[in-house]
């Protein structure tokens, strides 16, 4: 999947090139290549749309194009053979699908309560934005033309943006906060039910629709416009009949007043405009937590009836005991009502329920007559945000190709500071990180990758990438690091499916601990404080043979099966194995 998102956004660069009347790297017979290599991919739905886009603006550069060269082959030959994704039903009838729908509201939730907190502050501008939303949305969906007018010709926006001191809101109230958020991503999830529109259209969409609305002046609740042409033209007249002094000082101060009014009025409904379309783009980032195609949130792994993994299982519903990672629950059925038993305790179960356990929490999710049951970190643990950490570092601590993503990454955080020099990041690097031992070159890769996310703030790391990469002579490397951090800094927080699945969550304990890698077999051994040594209580990894290396918080350890990314906080240890770059 990487690797082809790689070859999409290489397809795309050259198309720019083309675009701008540069030649493409490596000429137009590789872009024609790598323009038949993608049409006969099976390209998921995003990356479909991005290549579909990319390749209607090559495709309309045929006019200007020069005859192709000799064994050169025209770019229109090549049929359009991209399927289109299917819609993202919001309710399938399979019932993996709707328990995973299930999955992804309990795990939405979550993170919407992280994100409705930020928007508590100052003026609540993306609050007031997406109440202006729903109610001009509702009110449109009912109207006749809504169906057919997907560009919004038509919508004429009626509901202005509330004002902060909205009696019938209570911006200040999380709970409001979070209900706000919640019903615009259910409304946005209902959008190609609602319109005969593509899923990955949606995002589009509101952004139109957003637009429509900022653009509407009465939105801002602000005085409607001074008509100063009455004035003027009294002015006028006032001279040209020979008026008094006085009356005309009156009519000029009047106007002038009148002017200054609306003058002011201008300048507040810039500064309105602004403040709300930067507010605009926080709101729209919301539509990332949407399940791919609609987001980019991939659906949550809800395996087959059977089968599973420790802390991931899907049952039949009957009576009995099931083993979830470290827990032993009990399922029972008493006068018709399904019971779930953790701890001595029996909690009702519906359609979801969520369990606290420590610092986990058990998430169930009942469909018919299948229970699905899944142990999640809680929201507060920062073990996912550790192993997400790890996922970059394990690119950065890769040491082929000379080190080439640390390199990079040193080269974009100097040339975020307006310090990049080619020379300094070049391959003889690489011999300072290969003598280096294995816990000072993570930490100095975490350093790096602290400092240049802090650098980097809001910014696209793509761009600044390409370029050094460019210098480098690191292209492909390059593009690799930029989807990295582009996902490691827009999942806050991160989830099981954002880490690709696989997270495996164990219980620290007295006795040393095994994962299986493959072939490999790791020994996870816990040592203890002792009198000599109080303030010890350190994890050590390795295998046979070999010198363990210590786990304090998070360890990239490279195997040639894959590479194992283990996060530790307190007594519980999660950790997920990533194929080497």
């Amino acid at each position: 999947m990487e690797h082809l998102a790689d070859l999409v956004d290489l397809y795309e660069y050259r198309v720019e090139d083309l675009v701008a009347g540069r030649t493409p790297k490596g000429g137009k017979k590789a872009l024609l290549a790598l323009r038949a290599f993608l049409i006969q991919s099976r390209l998921p739905g995003a990356l479909a749309k991005r290549f579909r886009q990319a390749d209607a603006r090559f495709r309309a550069l045929r006019p200007s194009q020069s005859p192709p060269q000799p064994g050169e082959t025209l770019p229109l030959d090549l049929p359009i053979a991209i399927p289109e994704t299917p819609e993202e039903p919001s309710q399938d009838t399979s019932p993996l699908r709707a328990m995973a729908l299930k999955v992804w509201r309990l795990l939405t939730a979550r993170e919407v309560r992280a994100r409705a907190k930020e928007f508590l502050t100052g003026r609540r501008e993306e609050l007031r934005l997406i109440h202006a939303f729903l109610q001009n949305y509702l009110d449109y969906r009912e109207k006749e033309t809504f169906k057919r007018d997907f560009n919004l010709s038509r919508f004429h926006p009626t509901h202005p943006i509330p004002s902060l001191s909205d009696s019938l809101m209570d911006l200040e109230d999380p709970k409001v906060a979070e209900a706000l958020v919640l019903e615009f991503l259910e409304t946005a999830l209902r959008l190609p039910q609602d319109l005969p529109l593509p899923p990955e259209e949606t995002r589009t969409y509101i952004r139109r629709f957003l637009n429509r609305i900022l653009e509407w002046e009465d939105a801002y609740g602000l005085p409607p416009r001074r008509d100063l042409l009455p004035l003027k033209k009294a002015l006028e007249e006032a001279k040209r009949i020979g008026a008094s002094t006085q009356e005309i000082a009156r009519l000029e101060e009047r106007l002038r007043r009148e002017a200054q009014e609306e003058r002011r009025r201008e300048l507040l409904l810039e500064d309105e405009r602004r403040r709300f379309h930067v507010a605009m783009e926080k709101v729209l980032s919301l539509l990332q937590l949407l399940p791919a195609p609609q987001g980019e949130t991939p659906w949550p792994k809800v395996p087959e009836p059977g089968q599973g993994e420790e802390s991931l299982l899907t049952l039949p519903l009957k009576p009995g005991r099931i083993t979830l990672g470290p827990l032993t629950l009990t399922l029972s059925q008493v006068e018709g009502s399904w019971h779930l038993g953790m701890a001595g305790e029996d909690h009702i179960l519906e359609d979801t329920l969520v369990i606290p356990w420590e610092d986990l929490e058990v998430l169930a999710v009942r469909e018919g007559n299948l229970l699905h049951l899944r142990l999640e970190a809680r929201s507060g643990l920062r073990l996912y945000e550790l192993l997400s950490e790890g996922r970059v570092l394990a690119l950065l601590l890769d040491p082929t190709q000379d080190y080439a993503y640390l390199r990079l990454l040193r080269a974009l955080s100097a040339r975020l500071k307006g310090e990049f020099s080619p020379q300094a990041f070049g391959p003889e690097l690489a011999e300072k990180y290969r003598q280096a031992p294995p816990e000072a070159l993570q930490d100095f890769a975490r350093k790096v990758l602290e400092l240049a996310s802090k650098r980097l703030g809001t910014t696209d790391p793509l761009p600044l990438l390409k370029e050094v990469g460019q210098a480098l002579g690191q292209e492909r490397a390059a593009l690799a690091l930029a989807h990295a951090l582009k996902e490691y800094l827009g999942r806050r927080p991160p989830t099981r499916e954002t880490l690709g699945g696989e997270v495996h969550l164990l219980s620290i304990g007295a006795e040393p601990l095994a994962l299986k890698v493959g072939q490999t077999v790791l020994s996870v051994r816990p040592r203890n404080a002792s009198s000599e040594n109080p303030q010890e209580d350190a994890l050590y990894v390795g295998q046979a043979g070999e010198v363990p290396r210590r786990l304090k918080d998070l360890l990239v350890y490279r195997l040639a099966e894959g590479t194992v990314v283990l996060a530790r906080e307190g007594r519980r240890l999660a950790y997920l194995v990533m194929g080497n770059p």
